[in-house]
């Protein structure tokens, strides 16, 4: 049987077992009782190592773990964090013998959509090979994008440091081309930024904050740089104070489902493409609109 999904322990980098499919990542299930978000791993079959430690050790399954996206080739292209509340002791009552669906309670740090699973199913037999391949999808499909694309590099950087490589390189070019053709919302311009960064499927920010973070080095180039934007008109024509309202009122929603404050969301007092080039030029970045 091929699992598209594997389920990683945080601490002893075990796998604890695959599954596939899972239910709940978008946070549809709710123990009501005790207040956590469920999700059902389907079919899921723990791993042989797995079931050794937690014998040999007599622990309880609660602890902190990683739904990874695997490939067609078994490798892991993604993965999502939680903490599992349940004290299920296994040493105890036995591991299942056949693959059966694993219910459990967890605390999801975030919401995983629909759309989101439809892309990685894509992903999973190819990545992104071209420009804009995010452009065919509607506002949320593009969220969607730039959550995989975010969750995807970010993998990739944490492998690079695990596994103890030299200094992440920074790209030494200086002038970067960002197609503008789509940006007509705020992830559009973060996917679009990304690409023309990193190229296809790209990462340089998903909101200000982490494209403010990945200036300074980590995930390509390193400012001062220049950044030509083409087709910019069609930013100032999109990006305006209603497009960014909406966006802050999408996070706010998310951060309700989540049972998170809303310390970090950003404040929509003015255009979101004036924004934007303010940000940009704060960082050391020439912007040349074309």
């Amino acid at each position: 049987m091929t699992f598209p999904f594997v389920l990683l322990d945080d601490s002893t980098d075990l796998i604890i077992g695959h599954c596939t499919d899972i239910v709940g990542l978008d946070g549809t299930v709710i123990n009501l009782e005790e207040g956590y978000h469920q999700i059902i791993l389907k079919h899921f079959v723990f791993s042989y190592e797995f079931q050794q430690y937690i014998l040999q050790k007599k622990e309880p399954l609660s602890r902190y773990a990683y739904v990874g996206m695997l490939n067609k080739d078994d490798h892991t292209i993604g993965y999502y964090g939680f903490f599992i509340h349940d004290t299920i002791k296994y040493h105890k009552l036995g591991f299942p013998t056949l693959a059966s669906d694993l219910k459990l309670n967890v605390s999801i740090h975030r919401l995983i959509s629909a759309q989101e699973l439809q892309i990685w199913d894509q992903w999973r037999t190819s990545l992104p090979s071209a420009l804009n391949q995010w452009a065919t999808y509607d506002e949320n499909g593009r969220r969607a994008w730039l959550s995989v694309v975010k969750s995807h590099n970010n993998m990739n950087i944490a492998t690079e440091i695990v596994e103890k490589t030299n200094d992440i390189k920074e790209d030494q070019t200086k002038t970067f081309q960002m197609d503008g053709t789509y940006v007509t919302s705020y992830a559009s311009f973060f996917c679009a930024l990304g690409e023309a960064m990193n190229g296809p499927g790209g990462y340089y920010g998903s909101d200000f904050n982490s494209f403010i973070d990945c200036t300074y080095g980590g995930f390509g180039a390193i400012t001062p740089f220049t950044l030509k934007w083409a087709n910019h008109q069609v930013a100032r024509s999109y990006l305006d104070i209603n497009v960014w309202q909406r966006e802050i009122d999408w996070m706010r929603a998310e951060n309700e489902r989540l049972g998170e404050e809303d310390i970090l969301v950003e404040v929509g007092n003015r255009p979101l493409y004036n924004t934007i080039i303010e940000n940009l030029e704060r960082q050391g970045i020439t912007v040349i609109l074309q």
